[in-house]
């Protein structure tokens, strides 16, 4: 009888071992945040503007290597891309007509998030082409050459950039995934590694629920640790995972959404998914990475006027996800690009989706503004104003 014992307590505690390892790989660091946690909250306003006649009809601005302005236009535009001197602010040159020919696109929009490379990356959303160029090529010879393309996955959530990996993988955001257990679709990460130019296996009947329009995230690597970050739209949430895609930590705030979801009644042959209260769960919007931080646009809205866009905030990390900087913005802005020297901020801006985006240059003032007493106001703007011109 002892014996017996002694075995069944052995298993038990194989498999109390067990499950407590496995407890230990699923787990991950969660960071709790708020606005006070930041090491400074710097607020930004009376921006220079850069204004360019000549512009068709933009839907949004990158700066790159600090002197070149790449512009991605509406798709009722005769160009969807244009590129101009940021110093002359003239034309330099005008690529991609509508079409599915040669240098052609149905739509295009511009990803460029980071100035470590002169390379840059064009999406189309409707026929689901990703596509690379290079500015240095494009300015020296005066032609849009593809460097390479694929076709991605209709898995993947169109509005979202993708991670490029190597030659034939990336990682891209499931559009089927949710985090709820009453609209589950049975996808267990929100995150997946596809293989270039292969389509999904499931086609829109096998899933349940359509859950698009409320789901999605950011998602960019790390360039010093390779660690894949995704920050989320609808949550204030950054999910940091590492390079097989397993999550270790999580830095949530600073206001703590916890979306609420409803099904909506329609006609339609799948379930669609809204959030409840007519709410809309607006959070992080974009993002920049430079050499050192990454710098992420925050709304911080649960509703969402596109007559009256709210004021952002930008909340700058390391690497390590450590919080270094709120700015606090005047005004809604989006498409942000950070010069090379970290001391300006390149925006599009406007106060309704109904009106054309303007571009704004912003001095981030950093060491100035440490030095300065904050009662000091009239002084401040004054040597931030002046940094616009320098």
């Amino acid at each position: 009888m002892n014996y017996i014992m002694k075995k069944v307590l052995i298993i038990l505690l194989i498999i109390f071992v067990a499950v407590s390892c496995t407890q230990q790989k699923s787990s991950f660091d969660r960071v709790v945040f708020s606005r006070e946690d930041f090491g400074n909250q710097i607020y930004l306003d009376n921006p220079y503007e850069i204004v360019i006649d000549s512009l068709l009809n933009p839907a949004n601005f990158i700066v790159m290597n600090d002197s070149v302005l790449v512009v991605g236009n509406q798709d009722n535009c005769e160009y969807l891309l244009e590129i101009y001197s940021l110093n002359t602010r003239q034309l330099l040159a005008r690529f991609i007509t509508k079409g599915s020919g040669p240098n052609e696109m149905s739509a295009c929009a511009v990803n460029i998030h980071s100035n470590a490379s002169a390379e840059f990356h064009l999406q189309d959303i409707n026929t689901q082409l990703y596509y690379t160029v290079n500015l240095d090529s494009i300015l020296k010879n005066n032609r849009l050459q593809i460097l390479s393309k694929f076709k991605y996955s209709s898995d993947i959530l169109s509005t979202m950039d993708l991670c490029l990996l190597d030659s034939v993988r990336y990682i891209g955001y499931n559009m089927w995934y949710l985090n709820s257990d009453k609209y589950d679709n049975h996808i267990s990460s929100p995150l997946h590694v596809y293989m270039k130019n292969e389509e999904s296996k499931k086609g829109i009947n096998e899933y349940d629920y359509f859950v698009a329009s409320v789901n999605g995230a950011y998602c960019f690597k790390n360039p010093v640790t390779n660690h894949i970050w995704a920050a989320d739209m609808h949550s204030d949430i950054i999910r940091i995972y590492d390079d097989s895609l397993n999550q270790i930590r999580s830095i949530e705030g600073p206001d703590n959404f916890k979306p609420q979801y409803i099904q909506k009644q329609s006609n339609a042959p799948i379930n669609f998914v809204v959030f409840a209260d007519d709410f809309d769960y607006r959070t992080y919007s974009d993002y920049f990475v430079t050499d050192k931080y990454i710098y992420l646009v925050y709304e911080g809205n649960k509703y969402f006027d596109i007559k009256d866009l709210k004021p952002v905030e930008i909340f700058k990390l390391d690497f390590d996800g450590n919080l270094i900087c709120n700015y606090k913005f005047d005004r809604y802005v989006y498409s942000i690009s950070v010069d090379k020297s970290e001391r300006y901020l390149y925006c599009a801006s406007r106060k309704s989706v109904m009106e054309p985006p303007i571009i704004l240059k912003y001095a981030l003032c950093i060491r100035i503004i440490k030095l300065l007493n904050y009662e000091m106001d009239f002084y401040k703007y004054v040597v931030c104003y002046l940094m616009l011109f320098m």
